[in-house]
C-alpha cells in the first residue's frame, strides 16, 4: 500500500513561540546552565519566569484567534544533559518528573490565561550532542533507546505532540519518530542547517526527510527546520522536491551563522520568514528560535495576515 502523506498538519497559520532560552536570559534575566531551561521548574522564581515568558504569546494568539503551539522547556531534559546540569549521576524518576512537570506548567499557563484559545503543547526533545562528530553519532536504534524515555514521559504527561528539534542528522530523527510511534504520540522532526542550507552531515533537507520517512513508513506528522536564519534555510529548500510538501513549519533565528549582535529586528525577521514560506507553502507553523521574542512573532503574524 502506498503511504499517503498529509501535506500539512494544519489548514491555517499556527504560531509558535520564540527562542525560549535566549528570551529567558535576555528579557527575564535568568541564568540557564548549559542553556537548560528546565532548571527553572525547580524554584518559585523560575516557574514565574517561565510563565512570564509564555504570557505574551498566549495573549496575542488568543486576541488574534489563531492557533498557538507552545514548546516545553525540555530541550536539555534528556539523560546525559540532566546528569550534567544536575552535577551528578542519573536520579531515578528525575527525567520523567521533569518532563511531566514541564508539560503541566505549559498547559496550566494556557488554561489560566486563555482557556478557550486553540493552544497545543509541543513536547520538545533536544539532541544528544550539540556538535556533529561522526564517530559519536547514534544509529537509529541507539537514538530510539536514548530518547525513548523522554518521549514516553512527554506523551504520558499529555503533550499534544513531540518534536525532535535542532536535529543534526536523519538517524536521530528516525529514533525519535519510532519512539513516538511506540508511545502513541504524533511526532515532528525539526532539522537544523548551516549557512549552506545543509544538515551537519552534508545531506540536504529533502534527503533527510526522505530518509526518515523511508525508515518509519512516513509515520512523522511532518518536518520542520529550526535554529537557522531564514536566508540559510532558503538555500536548502528545493520547492520542486516532493519532500518539501512534508515541511510543516519553521522556528528560526534572527542572526546568520557566525554573526554577533542583535540580528534582524521584528519587521525584517517577519519579512524573511514570509519570503521563506513562499518556498514551502505547506509550512504553516511559524515561530522563532535564538534571539526571537514576542515582538518577532507578533510581526510574523501581522505580515502573514497582510499576505
Amino acid at each position: 500500500m502506498t503511504k499517503t502523506w498529509p501535506t500539512h498538519a494544519s489548514e491555517q497559520l499556527t504560531l509558535g513561540d520564540g527562542g525560549i532560552e535566549t528570551a529567558l536570559e535576555s528579557r527575564l534575566g535568568q541564568h540557564l546552565p548549559e542553556f537548560a531551561a528546565f532548571v527553572l521548574l525547580g524554584t518559585v522564581q523560575g516557574r514565574a519566569a517561565l510563565r512570564e515568558y509564555y504570557r505574551p504569546y498566549i495573549e496575542f494568539a488568543a486576541a488574534a484567534d489563531v492557533p498557538l503551539l507552545l514548546d516545553t522547556p525540555t530541550w536539555r531534559a534528556n539523560p546525559e544533559w540532566i546528569a550534567l546540569v544536575d552535577g551528578g549521576g542519573e536520579q531515578p524518576g528525575r527525567l520523567a518528573s521533569l518532563n511531566a512537570d514541564a508539560v503541566a506548567l505549559v498547559r496550566d499557563c494556557a488554561l489560566g490565561l486563555a482557556p478557550d484559545a486553540r493552544i497545543e503543547v509541543n513536547g520538545v526533545v533536544g539532541p544528544r550532542f550539540d556538535e556533529f562528530v561522526a564517530a559519536e553519532r547514534m544509529s537509529a536504534a541507539d537514538s530510539e533507546e536514548y530518547h525513548g524515555p523522554q518521549v514516553r514521559a512527554l506523551a504520558e504527561a499529555g503533550a499534544d505532540r513531540v518534536s525532535a528539534v535542532t536535529t543534526l542528522d536523519a538517524a536521530e530523527g528516525i529514533g525519535v519518530v519510532r519512539a513516538a510511534v511506540g508511545a502513541r504520540v504524533p511526532a515532528v522532526v525539526s532539522f537544523t542547517v548551516d549557512a549552506r542550507g545543509l544538515l551537519a552531515d552534508g545531506s540536504s533537507i529533502a534527503d533527510a526527510i526522505r530518509a526518515v520517512d523511508t525508515a518509519t513508513a512516513g509515520a512523522a506528522l511532518g518536518f520542520a527546520v529550526n535554529c537557522a536564519h531564514p536566508e540559510e534555510v532558503a538555500r536548502g529548500i528545493a520547492p520542486a522536491a516532493p519532500e518539501t510538501a512534508r515541511l510543516i513549519g519553521f522556528r528560526l533565528n534572527v542572526a546568520r551563522e557566525g554573526e554577533e549582535g542583535a540580528g534582524d529586528g521584528p519587521e525584517e525577521f517577519a519579512r524573511a520568514v514570509h519570503e521563506l514560506s513562499a518556498l514551502a507553502p505547506t509550512a504553516k507553523v511559524l515561530g522563532g528560535c535564538c534571539g526571537t521574542d514576542a515582538p518577532h512573532i507578533s510581526a510574523v503574524l501581522t505580515r502573514a495576515r497582510r499576505g
